[in-house]
């Protein structure tokens, strides 16, 4: 039995050792590659079994890897751009991660990060972890075994190691997204080409000639202006009393689906073409509410927009062109989506308010204005005082409030969309 369970474990250490040297042996030797556009060339010896002597130009460095890449100029001539080392840290079956710094001595200084290799199908396709490994200019290449031949390496400069399952679903992502931001602009952009509900001022006259018009008799019958004040009575009866003093009412709508209801009743009076002078007054007056209603004004936090544009610009530094546009977008596309029917303005007042930013925006100056200065005083025997002043409180706070308005800035897209579905959909 003991002997059994020697033999087993040395074929369990066989294997291991078998397949850590299979690892190593698929990623030791001599590799080379290109970029898509062909203006670099990247040439690679990496030894995954211990450090080694492979840096041509520092004599004493010992590492896993070593790479140069030279730039190729549109005559075909090449200089040497960049040389790296590349140190192994880990190894995970068939991907690697390499630390590196810069491989010639006063020349490549500064140079430092982490990247992950990972082989597939005879090829290894490099990957940044981190800002130095993004920036290095083999980020991103693939390279084949030295002697591959052109047509390799152009092959594997052109494969980017994406599935193409993954390509489409990226595609349909950018599309559905697209497609939902252009179905939210043209929306907003919609209802305020729309304008007012009711866009006449309805006279005796003008309703006189669209009755003429429609055939029906000049002048409105006793029980046609009942219906119409009963209409009327009703469409007012479904708004929110404001304000009551003994048995006047002061109503108005502040909820869409007042609106709706209302508009619905006064149209039916509209459908009469009432010729009553008294009616049209009164017709007049209803509509007049429920276009103002819904007159959309500004209400969302100025604070908020200054604050992404700011950090939209500091973004072009941080993170690139592409995420400057993207905040600056949504930032405009916040500006729209705050623009609220009054009628909802008139509602959130009074609940106490809507807008959420500016207590958020008031909690970061307070927590500016609530940090203190301890002073500790040293008394000394001879009389002699000294002070020694402690401002952490000040930059703790500071950092904290910073932090918090830069995330307030980058959700402005998350921002622009809950405006939107309050302002333009669901009126809460």
């Amino acid at each position: 039995m003991k002997n059994i369970k020697k033999y087993l474990l040395g074929i369990v250490m066989m294997v291991a050792s078998m397949t850590a040297f299979a690892q190593e042996d698929a990623f030791s030797g001599d590799w080379q590659g290109a970029n898509k556009e062909g203006d670099l060339k990247v040439a690679l010896t990496l030894n995954c079994d211990g450090n080694w002597q492979l840096n041509p130009y520092n004599e004493n460095a010992r590492c896993n890897g070593f790479m140069e890449v030279n730039m190729v100029e549109p005559s075909g001539r090449e200089s040497l751009l960049a040389t790296y080392e590349f140190y192994v840290e880990d190894m995970n079956g068939n991907e690697v991660t390499l630390s590196f710094v810069g491989g010639r001595p006063e020349v490549d200084t500064g140079i430092s990060g982490q990247c992950k290799i990972v082989y597939k199908d005879d090829k290894l396709s490099f990957a940044g972890l981190d800002k130095g490994g993004k920036d290095a200019a083999f980020n991103g290449l693939t390279l084949v075994k030295s002697g591959s031949g052109a047509d390799a390496i152009a092959d594997a400069a052109a494969d980017d190691g994406v599935p193409l399952g993954v390509k489409i679903l990226a595609v349909l992502q950018i599309i559905l997204y697209g497609a939902v931001v252009l179905f939210i602009v043209g929306h907003m952009a919609f209802v305020w080409y729309k304008g007012a509900r009711y866009k006449e001022v309805f006279t005796v006259e003008g309703m006189l000639n669209k009755r003429i018009a429609a055939g029906m008799p000049e002048k409105m019958t006793d029980e046609e202006i009942t219906d119409a004040w009963r209409l009327m009575d009703e469409a007012f009866a479904t708004w929110t009393v404001i304000e009551k003093t003994g048995d006047d009412e002061f109503r108005k709508p502040t909820k869409m689906k007042q609106i709706k209801r209302s508009a619905l009743l006064i149209d039916q009076v509209i459908a009469m073409c009432p010729t009553d002078a008294d009616v049209i007054e009164r017709l007049n007056s209803l509509t007049d509410v429920i276009n103002s209603g819904e007159e959309r004004h500004f209400d969302g936090s100025k604070k908020l927009i200054w604050l992404g544009v700011i950090v939209g610009i500091l973004m072009y530094w941080m993170m690139g062109i592409g995420m400057m546009f993207s905040t600056l977008i949504a930032t405009g596309l916040y500006i729209v989506a705050s623009r609220t029917p009054q009628f909802l303005i008139d509602k959130r007042a009074l609940r106490g308010g809507g807008n959420i930013h500016n207590g958020i925006f008031a909690g970061v100056f307070g927590l500016l204005a609530g940090a203190q200065t301890v002073r500790t005083i040293y008394k000394f025997n001879d009389g002699h005082k000294e002070y020694s002043d402690d401002h952490s409180q000040h930059w703790i706070a500071l950092a904290i409030g910073l932090v918090v308005l830069f995330v307030l800035a980058m959700m402005m897209a998350f921002w622009a969309l809950l405006n939107y579905l309050r302002n333009y959909v669901l009126y809460f």
